[in-house]
């Protein structure tokens, strides 16, 4: 929400600072977004995740647990849900 507020355009691809090395980049939709939905996202995201290790879905061997894996799953995440 602080990097979409101080573009000052709602929307478009935001670059979000999480620390020095990780700076992934998000396309938003074209409206401002509020903290209570992307809350939620958060925690769906969680519940995905949760879901998909508790089924067997994703191999032990194969889940990247590093900041920057689970930044970019949450971006691709967000990408993926904020459509439309």
């Amino acid at each position: 929400m602080e990097e979409q507020g101080a573009s000052g355009v709602p929307g478009g691809r935001v670059t979000l600072s999480l620390s020095e090395t990780l700076k992934p980049r998000v396309s938003l939709p074209a409206r401002s977004l509020t903290l209570s939905e992307l809350q939620r996202m958060k925690r769906q995201f969680v519940t995905v995740q949760k879901k998909a290790i508790t089924l067997g879905t994703v191999e032990r061997g194969m889940v990247d647990w590093s900041e920057e894996g689970v930044a970019q799953k949450f971006v691709d995440y967000l990408e993926e849900n904020l459509r439309g």
